[in-house]
């Protein structure tokens, strides 16, 4: 019988930690019965890595942090003449602890880059290199499914990750020529490594000598990529942790606010006449609908809009009703025009009500459609919210008493194949605003997580591929209603719609039914 030929084993995050352990380990016993040719992509300079385990044949020095390292890591597969590949490992990972608020712009776009869109990114560079029973591996983490109210970011992209994947695989099962190619999720719990360090977490205080050590999760991790789970979590009591934080996510995040309140006074709030309202994308659709309805209840608006046409009828509409209403033209997914933004916001009345309503979208395979689209959809679902709230957070601009609203989408519970990077900004989106729930207990912000489901807007009318049953969306202004209804009763999460509701239950019970009823909706419409 003729030998195998070496399994080829990309592992981003090479140079320490788990990731370092996998590829030593693999380097001894090979991966399905097979001698492992390794390619380790890492930060480090090879100069200053173990010269008896790395050398120029088997490390890419790769910055995962800048968009190119994608493309770079691509070329130098091409100069290694490595055409495909038989194992993709996501491990690389950066991490923060510390007050959302003093978190750096930079340290948030650093996090989102490196935990969420490079493995997107590479992904979607290397699909075309992976064998047809090839395995694609991303390592989350278990804190995606609990509030994380000092790593708020974090659990974010690691739950945006999640997202991701659970498309992605719906996707790829849909096609052909990835049909047998295995998409698997992988969530450690702490482990002992230098992250947590980095990191900024104070090691004495959280114990940290108590976590496994890294050679002890790589030998489990490595294990399960050998096995057949699409899904697994590593270790006894983070399952534990796990099904906690997604089934009886009321009680422990009731409990960690009830801890958060009595750690931190909230300070006394001062009466704002007119109360202010910032509202992302209010020049038309449910932004639009939801300023004429807080305008009629007494609040100032700001509206954040790229739309300068749009904004400005909605300007006349809402003045000529007797509101009164300011629009900042931004792009959204401009890094400068979004500083530009928030220093305007600053230099206004602080905000009593803060809504993120902009959205967009990117309907198609993931591996079909061009990155840059599919990135922006990043940069404006998710990356713009957590750096304007991050930026009001820092200037003390939120009013003690007042609310965050975050809109998400009842993809968060029933998947949303065919639009794989919109579901997982949305999920991020929506563990963002869980975490912020109880980082912000203790000075009463409320934080309020919308799951709606079809509008009938332009938005999804131009996305949607089949329009036939629009009439049947419910109307922004019901929905706008909706929200402002939940905003005055301090509500914490709302779904709008009997029948939204139901299918989010369903999809929580029953997520294989859901996303089934989803691919024929959206994936099997879509073209390409």
């Amino acid at each position: 019988m003729a030998e195998l030929p070496p399994a080829a084993i990309l592992i981003t995050g090479a140079t320490d930690g788990i990731g370092l352990a996998m590829a030593r380990l693999w380097a001894q016993q090979g991966w399905r019965q097979r001698p492992a040719r390794l390619i380790l992509v890492g930060r480090k300079a090879l100069a200053d890595l173990d010269a008896a385990f790395f050398n120029a044949d088997n490390y890419c020095q790769a910055d995962l942090s800048r968009p190119h390292a994608p493309v770079q890591i691509a070329q130098w597969l091409d100069a290694q003449e490595i055409g495909r590949l038989d194992l993709l490992v996501h491990n690389a990972g950066v991490g923060y602890v510390g007050d959302t608020g003093a978190q750096s712009a930079t340290n948030v776009r650093q996090l989102i880059a490196v935990n969420l869109e490079a493995p997107l990114a590479l992904t979607h560079q290397l699909l075309n290199r992976m064998t047809p029973t090839g395995k694609i591996v991303f390592i989350s983490s278990v804190a995606s499914a609990l509030p994380g109210p000092d790593y708020a970011v974090y659990t974010a992209t690691k739950s945006a990750l999640n997202g991701f994947v659970r498309n992605l695989r719906i996707e790829l099962a849909a096609a052909p020529a990835t049909r047998t190619m295995e998409v698997q999720l992988i969530l450690p719990g702490a482990i002992n490594t230098g992250m947590h360090a980095k990191s900024g977490a104070t090691l004495d205080r959280m114990n940290w000598q108590r976590f496994p050590p890294a050679d002890q999760v790589a030998a489990q991790i490595a294990a399960v990529i050998e096995g057949p789970r699409a899904t697994a979590t590593i270790g006894g009591l983070n399952r534990v942790v796990r099904f906690a934080g997604q089934n009886l996510s009321p009680l422990v995040d009731g409990a960690m606010r009830r801890t958060q309140k009595r750690a931190a006074a909230a300070p006394a709030r001062l009466p704002e006449a007119p109360p202010h309202c910032v509202i992302t994308g209010a020049a038309d659709g449910i932004g639009r609908a939801l300023a004429l309805r807080l305008a009629s209840a007494g609040f100032r608006i700001t509206g954040l809009d790229f739309d300068a046409e749009r904004a400005n009828q909605t300007r006349q509409e809402l003045t000529a009703a007797g509101g009164t209403i300011e629009f900042v033209q931004v792009d959204l997914a401009n890094q400068d025009a979004l500083d530009a933004a928030l220093q305007t916001l600053r230099a206004g009345p602080a905000v009593d009500l803060l809504i993120h309503n902009a959205g967009i979208n990117a309907v198609g395979h993931f591996a079909h459609m061009e990155w840059p689209p599919q990135q922006m959809v990043l940069a404006v679902n998710l990356v713009a919210p957590l750096l304007l709230t991050r930026g009001l957070l820092a200037a003390n601009h939120l009013n003690a008493g007042g609310t965050v609203v975050c809109i998400s989408s009842l993809s968060r519970f029933v998947g949303y194949p065919g639009a794989a990077v919109y579901a997982a900004s949305k999920d991020g989106l929506a563990s963002y605003a869980r975490s912020l729930s109880v980082a912000l207990a203790g000075q009463n912000i409320n934080v309020l997580t919308v799951y709606p489901g079809p509008t009938r807007t332009a938005h999804a009318r131009r996305y949607s591929p089949d329009n036939s049953r629009e009439a049947r969306r419910m109307a922004p202004a019901e929905l706008a209603q909706r929200i402002v209804a939940a905003v005055e009763k301090r509500q914490r999460t709302l779904i709008p719609g009997a029948g939204n509701q139901l299918f989010a239950v369903a999809g929580h019970l029953a997520p294989r039914v859901t996303e089934r009823v989803m691919k024929r909706a959206i994936l099997d419409k879509v073209k390409g």
